[in-house]
Formats: structure tokens, C-alpha cells, sequence
């Protein structure tokens, strides 16, 4: 016994909750990756709905690959559809319209794809409502195993509307994918427009499975203006609020994410206040969200369809604090702009906001009732495609009788220039033209005004590669019937970005071994050929998180700016927050932040600009500016602030003192620039302490007590909270700044006495000269309690056990004997003692067991004449008693370890199983 360490609402359908294989997830745009991964698409089925409606999905992959991919498309819900095997060629692209009647001959099913691919692969996919006027649909989010919400983890949309009488208005539907086999569990909390809870759905899953419930039973009087907001307690999960208007059934859908953080600078495409084809009038709608505890001025800039816009009209919103407002025709109320304006609205703030638009086909004269309309998300500035980047993709063009398609290209504050190429279904390229705009231009072309001439292959795919500037593009297919607009994303190249690489006139990248930091070099930065390198390094800057990275040549300077991207993990925002995020640049044994950056908490991504590859201040002499010590080129990630613990484990009725650390502004809520920053408190700030987003917790959750700028008291409710673990979050504000932050602690709330189980198995195997087999388990138990330290104490040895033992003959032996038993019983197994403790997420114990079978014979007869008796010993590896080691995770609490012998088998699975203190359910 040796061991290491070691039944909802379907947008608007009524539908049944079920059970599928096992898949991941990705973000809301499409996705695709440079190795073997899983994706879901929640909300995929094909059913009828309310009002003679009839629900079909569609779903498409592009392997953009120079070799052939091999996939595995599931579908994830009731049914027990099976798994079906596909091969894409390099290049190609495969469209599976009505796709669980194509691939399964299914009907009257709701719930998710999953595809598994070991090629980087593109997927977009919808549902829509097939109608004899066209089709009304959505576009879907396509989920990659890394982006999942997991345990402890929140995410919100901010688009939730539930009218009262259900003939007007929208009703809203929240659907949640469970991807792992063991399923998950999760809560959704309604908040009303001022933040008030209105009330909670729950979503449970034993095994793989999408649920999708409509928010009418929490809010039965209406919520025409809400939040939805998803807590995580058991598993992986991603979810969505969908809107279904009630006069046509048109939908549009907005996924459940992570809140933005740090300073926004952020573009929405497509708005519109303009007449269309066949009397449409199209608007643009928004709805703003400030989860801060101070108002919000955030300015809004209108950048008109046009070559340039270097000086665009703007107005201003205010957002009170923690409220969400709802704007109606966001051009004519905040801009004042005339009927015929379209274009792109940059929105920007010195605090975080969430931001939303739908644009829609409404009757402007109130006679026509209900909307048709395509949801919309910001983009960051600071993701805008580059030179430094391979390309981006549409894939799946329609442009034929039924459909036609538009791309949109809004480009960045030094314009941009860009080559397309236009591919067939195989992959072909079979025209290639160029584009330009200037400083924050915006145009939406047709594909067939782009390729003129040019006839456009059915499931075409358009590349676009920037080579000067920056652009975001997306395209906009148009049912030609209903005139129904399905807006989707483009999606990335992918690409194997190297540690060190040549890079010269026309730009580059280089990234770090462990993908986690990008340096990203425009068109125009270089002048000559150059070798650079990225390399990981001890990191010593204040508040460290993970390596620090080498840059070289060190002091290469860049005539244009390039730019530090980090990718963070859930391990990286352990006691801190994305808003709180930082690179800093090594000057000595100082560290200085860099300011002037934008975090993405969606795509788990942090952007600055650098202007050379040892960003710091200038030398000075005037003693204002330190004088730098040498350009080393080195770069650390930092929290600005940290919480510690940033993860820990309390008994239910426990307590844990936590400690606030401040070094300095994130590089996020920073004006470009240079910040030294200091190991311990930086500079004066205030703090409130919040337990699941209720200042200074309640009796259920858990309450902070003592509670000062730099530290606070949590302790643990008396039974264990619904929502588990909980968060302890933090809202920091910087004393003169107007800057502030929210940082937090994963704090899992577990029960104090526990009963634990060992089981022993013995399984001696059949060869080619064994003659008989044995397999028996012996199992015991006990119990014991966790303190305050979270070690274990008072262990006391169980009475309960369970024993099995099934001796028999092998293949080829026993036909003149009789049936093998054991010579005498085998005793018990019972626990001496247990030891050890909670770290983080697991058990690590120390157990001390008597282990039976020493000396166990196996006794059979052979020979009726001779009635010979043969007594032969039970081979049994483990000692009369042992000492192991065993690591025992949540949320499963077992663990087994194995191990194989020539002719055995034998195994230990520690089980363990929390006992309610009474009166807790």
C-alpha cells in the first residue's frame, strides 16, 4: 500500500434535461487552437416550438490545417445519439445544416454539440426558426475546454428582460451546459436594475448534459430590465441568457461572462439608425452595467461608415453606481444623430462597464408590433487584428438566392490596410483584392461588392491579413426572405508563434515556451531584419504571479509601438482579480509598472503597449524620475493587489484571517507610463469586504469580522452555504486616484467530522499457468474531525465493514475438481489511525490499516477416485499492516491506486464522505 501523492426552456421550447458524453468548452466567438482540443456549442436542436415554430441548428468547420483532421461531433443531451467520426480535408470546410437530422435522424431533441479534433479546426454554428418567410435565428457560442467557468467561478449577462403579459416584450430563457462526464452543479441569481435580488434557478447534472429554464417562475410580475449571474459549485460550466421576442420568436442570445475589469476602450460594430430594404428601419439598443460603487462617466464616440473618422462626433452617459441603464436607439438618444446613420461607437471609461447592443429591424411607427435583431458584443481596441498576426477568417459565406453576406471592417486609431483572399469549400483561393481605411474608418462591404466579378462559392471562406495598421472584422449574413441578420466573429489563424524568430520591416511575434507571454511586433516597428527571443525567468517584481520572461536584445527600440500580451489562467487570479493585473519592467532590483493597458477578462487576456524591449522610465537627472540601472529587458507579472490567502479551506463554523497587500496601479487602471512599484503598501487606499457580493457577508455565507483596510476576519456559516466555495471579495480604491479594483479569495466551505472508508482489493489473474482465481476486497471504516488548523484530530476506528471473495477456476483447469475455497476466512480490514490534513483543495492523509490475506490458502479437491486435496497459497503483496500515503480531491473525495504484479492485481480506494452537523440539510 505504497502511493504518490497524487426540464427547461429552449428559446421559448419546452424541453427535458438530459445526459450526453463527455465534452469542454470556449468564448462566445469562434474558436479555434493549434492542437488537439474539445469543443461545445450549447443551444443546438431540432424541435417545434410555440406558435407553429419549428427550431433546426446548423454547424460548420473549417480546417484551416495543412493536413487532414480527424473529428468527433456528439451530441451532448437526452437522446443517447451516437458519436459520429468525420475526416476534413486540409483546408476544407464542412457544413452540416439541420444538423441532428443529418448526422442522427433526430427531431424533438434539445442541447449542445460537442466536436473533438486532434487539427486546429474553426467552428461557427446557429439556430434559427425555420418559417415560410425565411428563417429567424442566432448565432451560438462556441466553447473551448480552456474557457470554462469553473468551481467558485461567476459570470453575468447584463441582457435580461421577462415581460409580464408574455404578447409583448421579450421573455428570457438561461441555458447551462455541463461538459464533464460527473455533470455539475450551478446557481443563477436574477438582479433587478437597482441590484436587488429577485430570485434563483438551479441547474444540476449527474452526468454530462445541457438544462435551459425560463426565468418566468423567478420572476412572475416581470423583470423588464435585469441581470443574470451564474455561480459555479460543482464542475465545469458555460451558460447563456437568451431573449425571444414574443411577437415574432426572434431570438437574440448573450452569453454568461466574466464582468470587464480596468480601464475600457471598447468598439461596437453594425449600429445603426437607418432605413433598409422593404420599409425595415434598423436601430441600434444598449444596455450599460456599473458594478463599481461610484458613478461612471463613460464617452461615446460615433465613427460614421466613411474612409476615416480622426475626429469623431461624441457625447457622454452616466452610469450610476451598481446599476444597469438601458438606452433605446443608442445613435438618435446619446448622439442626436439623423435617420440614415450607421457606422461603429467606440465607448471608453476610466472604470470598468459592461456593455451590450442589439441592433434591430423595428416598425419606427409603432403600427408594425415585435423586432427582428442580432445581438452585439464590444471589442477591445487592444485586440484588434495586426500585421503581428497570421490572419483571421469567415467561414461558411453564403451569398446565393436565400442568403447574402456582408463583412464589416472597423479600423483602428492608425487605420489600416489589409489583403483578402477568397477561398473555396475545398480551400482554394480563388481571388485575392486589398483594402484600406483610415483612422477609425468603418465600411461593410457585400462579399460580392468586395470580389466583383467574381462568383461566390457555396461555404466560401474569406482570409484576411493585415499588413499595416489595425482592423476587427466581423460579417453579417442576411436571410434574403425574412431579411432575419445573423452577425458573427471573426476567428484567428491559428499559428506556432516561436520562442525566438526574425523579425523585420513587415512585423512578427514571438511567445514564451509556456504560451503565456506574447510579444507582438507591428509592420513599420522595425526597420531591419532582427533575431528576438522570449524566454521565462525567476520573477522577483512585488506581488509576483507566475515566471517573469527575458526579452532580448535588450533596449531594441520600436519606431511604432509593439505590444506584451499575457495570457492568465484561474491559478493567476488566485487572490487578485483581472482588473489587477500587471507587467512590470526590471530596472536593477526596482520594478516598475507599465500603465496604458487593456485586460480582457473573456478571452483571459492583458494587452500593453511597449516601445521598446526594456520598457522603463527615461533617465533623468532632476531626481523625479529614478535613472535607470540597466536595460535588462526582463518583464514580470504582478497583482496590483493580493489578497492571502487566495484560496483556503474552513470548517463550517470556523473562522480564517485574510491580509490585503497593495504595490502599486495595475497596468489596466494606469495612464501610459512608467509607476515604481513598492514591496508593501504603495500608497493610502480604502477597502469594503464583501462575502458573494454582500458587504461584509450574512449569517448563511459567512460574515468578515474585524475587518481594516489590509485585513479581515471571514468566519464560516454553522451548516455549509448553497453556493460553495464562496467568494471573499475585495473593492479596493486608490486614496486620490479615482482608480479602484475588485480582487478576491476562493474560500470552500467544508463540514468539520468526516467518515472515512478504505477498501482493500486483491484480484489474482488467470496466465497461461495459473489455475485458479481469487478476487476478494475487504473494507473498514472510521472517523475523524478537522480543526481549526484543518488537521485531522479525535480519529476513532469504525465497526462497519464490507467483504467480498469470489474464487474460481481458469480457462482450461478444474474439470475433475472441485469448486476452489478458501482455506480459513479472511479477516477483516480495519484502520489503526489516520493523520494528515486539508491543503487547498484536497485531502492529503496519512492512514495506518491491517491489511488481511497473509497467509490465505486456497483448498480444492481433484481426482474422484483418489479424492487428492491441494492446498496452495494466496499470493498477496501488501504487508500485515501499512502505512499510505493518500491524496483525496473535491469534489469526488476517493481516490484508488493500483498496482500490478506479475499474477495480481491489488488496490486501495480511500473514500471519504462529510457528515452534516444536525439541523443542516
Amino acid at each position: 500500500m505504497n502511493a504518490p501523492r497524487v426540464c427547461g426552456i429552449f428559446l421559448g421550447l419546452t424541453i427535458a434535461a438530459g445526459a450526453g458524453v463527455e465534452t469542454a468548452s470556449s468564448a462566445a466567438r469562434p474558436s479555434v487552437t493549434a492542437s488537439e482540443e474539445t469543443w461545445t456549442i450549447p443551444g443546438a436542436g431540432r424541435t417545434a416550438g410555440l406558435n407553429n415554430t419549428q427550431f433546426v441548428s446548423d454547424l460548420a468547420l473549417t480546417n484551416l490545417g495543412g493536413s487532414a483532421a480527424n473529428a468527433t461531433i456528439s451530441f451532448v443531451g437526452p437522446g443517447g445519439l451516437p458519436a459520429k467520426p468525420i475526416t476534413l480535408a486540409a483546408g476544407a470546410t464542412t457544413v452540416y445544416r439541420n444538423i441532428l437530422d443529418t448526422l442522427w435522424s433526430a427531431n424533438s431533441l434539445v442541447g449542445a454539440i460537442s466536436v473533438h479534433s486532434d487539427q486546429p479546426l474553426v467552428l461557427r454554428a446557429r439556430t434559427y426558426n425555420t418559417a415560410a418567410t425565411g428563417t429567424f435565428g442566432v448565432a451560438l457560442p462556441v466553447y473551448a475546454s480552456g474557457d470554462l467557468l469553473a468551481e467558485g467561478q461567476t459570470a453575468d449577462s447584463i441582457w435580461v428582460q421577462q415581460d409580464p403579459t408574455g404578447t409583448s416584450g421579450f421573455r428570457t430563457n438561461v441555458g447551462v451546459v455541463f461538459p464533464d462526464a460527473a455533470g455539475g452543479d450551478a446557481v443563477v441569481n436574477f438582479y433587478d436594475a437597482g441590484g436587488t435580488a429577485v430570485g434563483t434557478l438551479t441547474y444540476s447534472a449527474a452526468s454530462a448534459g445541457f438544462q435551459q429554464q425560463s426565468i418566468a417562475s423567478v420572476a412572475p410580475s416581470g423583470l423588464l430590465l435585469g441581470r443574470a449571474q451564474i455561480s459555479v459549485t460543482r464542475g465545469h460550466v458555460a451558460g447563456y441568457a437568451v431573449g425571444v421576442d414574443n411577437v415574432t420568436g426572434d431570438t437574440s442570445l448573450y452569453p454568461l461572462e466574466a464582468l470587464p475589469a480596468g480601464v475600457q476602450d471598447v468598439v461596437v460594430s453594425g449600429v445603426a439608425r437607418l432605413n433598409g430594404r422593404n420599409n425595415t428601419f434598423f436601430r441600434t439598443d444598449g444596455r450599460f452595467y456599473n458594478p463599481t460603487s461610484s458613478d461612471v462617466t463613460v464617452t461615446v464616440r460615433f465613427h460614421a461608415a466613411g474612409a476615416a473618422n480622426p475626429t469623431p462626433q461624441s457625447a457622454t452617459l452616466n452610469l450610476p453606481a451598481g446599476r444597469i441603464i438601458e438606452v433605446v436607439d443608442v445613435l438618435g438618444s446619446i448622439l442626436n444623430l439623423p435617420v440614415g446613420s450607421g457606422g461603429a461607437v467606440r465607448f471608453t471609461a476610466d472604470q470598468p462597464v459592461a456593455i451590450l447592443c442589439r441592433t434591430s429591424n423595428v416598425d419606427p411607427l409603432g403600427v408594425q408590433p415585435g423586432t427582428f435583431g442580432a445581438q452585439q458584443k464590444p471589442v477591445s481596441l487592444a485586440s484588434y487584428l495586426s500585421s503581428a498576426d497570421a490572419g483571421a477568417v469567415v467561414t461558411a459565406i453564403r451569398q446565393d438566392a436565400s442568403f447574402r453576406t456582408n463583412v464589416g471592417f472597423a479600423a483602428g486609431p492608425d487605420g489600416a490596410a489589409y489583403r483578402l483572399t477568397l477561398k473555396n469549400a475545398q480551400g482554394a483561393a480563388i481571388a485575392t483584392t486589398t483594402g484600406a481605411l483610415g483612422a477609425f474608418g468603418w465600411a461593410q462591404p457585400s462579399i460580392a461588392d468586395l470580389f466583383a466579378g467574381t462568383a461566390i462559392p457555396a461555404d466560401a471562406t474569406l482570409l484576411v491579413e493585415v499588413t499595416s495598421g489595425t482592423v476587427d472584422v466581423y460579417d453579417a449574413s442576411l436571410d434574403n426572405a425574412s431579411g432575419d441578420l445573423v452577425v458573427t466573429p471573426i476567428a484567428p489563424v491559428p499559428a506556432a508563434i516561436p520562442a525566438s524568430a526574425q523579425i523585420g520591416p513587415s512585423g512578427g511575434s514571438v511567445r514564451s515556451a509556456d504560451g503565456r507571454l506574447t510579444l507582438k511586433v507591428p509592420a513599420g516597428s522595425l526597420a531591419t531584419a532582427t533575431t528576438l527571443s522570449i524566454a521565462p525567468i525567476a520573477n522577483t517584481a512585488p506581488n509576483a504571479i507566475g515566471s517573469a520572461y527575458a526579452l532580448t536584445p535588450a533596449g531594441l527600440a520600436f519606431a511604432r509601438p509593439a505590444q506584451v500580451v499575457l495570457a492568465f489562467s484561474d491559478a493567476d487570479l488566485d487572490g487578485t482579480g483581472a482588473g489587477a493585473l500587471g507587467i512590470a519592467s526590471q530596472d536593477g532590483s526596482s520594478w516598475f509598472g507599465i500603465g496604458g493597458g487593456s485586460v480582457d477578462p473573456v478571452r483571459r487576456t492583458l494587452f500593453i503597449p511597449v516601445s521598446s524591449t526594456s520598457p522603463g522610465p527615461q533617465p533623468a537627472g532632476n531626481g523625479r524620475v529614478p535613472l535607470r540601472a540597466t536595460a535588462n529587458g526582463n518583464l514580470g507579472p504582478y497583482g496590483s493587489v493580493r489578497l492571502d490567502p487566495g484560496k483556503a479551506a474552513v470548517p463550517v463554523g470556523g473562522s480564517k484571517g485574510f491580509v490585503l497587500t497593495f504595490v502599486g496601479p495595475a497596468s489596466s487602471a494606469a495612464r501610459p507610463g512608467f509607476f515604481l512599484l513598492v514591496n508593501g503598501q504603495a500608497q493610502s487606499f480604502d477597502s469594503t469586504w464583501y462575502v458573494n457580493g454582500v458587504p461584509f457577508g450574512n449569517g448563511v455565507e459567512g460574515t468578515v469580522f474585524n475587518s481594516s483596510t489590509t485585513a479581515g476576519d471571514y468566519t464560516a456559516p454553522r451548516c455549509k452555504p448553497p453556493i460553495n466555495p464562496v467568494y471573499l471579495g475585495v473593492h479596493v480604491s486608490v486614496v486620490g486616484s479615482g482608480t479602484s479594483t475588485n480582487v478576491g479569495a476562493r474560500v470552500r466551505i467544508i463540514e468539520k467530522d468526516w467518515r472515512i472508508v478504505v477498501t482493500y482489493r486483491s484480484q489474482s489473474l488467470c496466465s497461461a499457468s495459473a489455475a485458479w482465481s481469487l478476487d476478494y476486497s475487504r473494507s473498514g471504516d472510521g472517523a475523524f474531525s478537522i480543526d481549526q488548523q484543518l488537521q485531522v484530530t479525535d480519529y476513532l476506528t469504525g465497526l462497519a465493514h464490507q467483504n467480498t471473495t469470489a474464487p474460481a477456476w481458469c480457462p482450461g483447469f478444474g474439470s475433475d475438481c472441485t469448486q476452489p475455497v478458501l482455506e480459513s476466512p479472511i479477516d477483516d480490514l480495519t484502520l489503526d489511525d489516520v493523520t494528515g490534513g486539508l491543503i487547498d483543495d484536497y485531502f492529503l492523509l496519512t492512514v495506518t490499516a491491517h491489511v488481511p490475506g497473509t497467509g490465505a490458502k486456497i483448498t480444492f479437491m481433484c481426482g474422484m477416485s483418489s479424492q487428492r486435496v491441494v492446498v496452495e497459497p494466496v499470493l498477496h503483496g501488501a504487508p500485515p499492516v501499512a502505512v499510505q500515503n493518500s491524496l483525496v480531491r473535491f469534489p469526488d473525495l476517493s481516490a484508488t491506486l493500483q498496482f500490478v504484479y506479475p499474477t495480481s492485481i491489488e488496490s486501495v480506494t480511500v473514500k471519504l464522505t462529510p457528515i452534516n452537523p444536525t439541523g443542516c440539510p
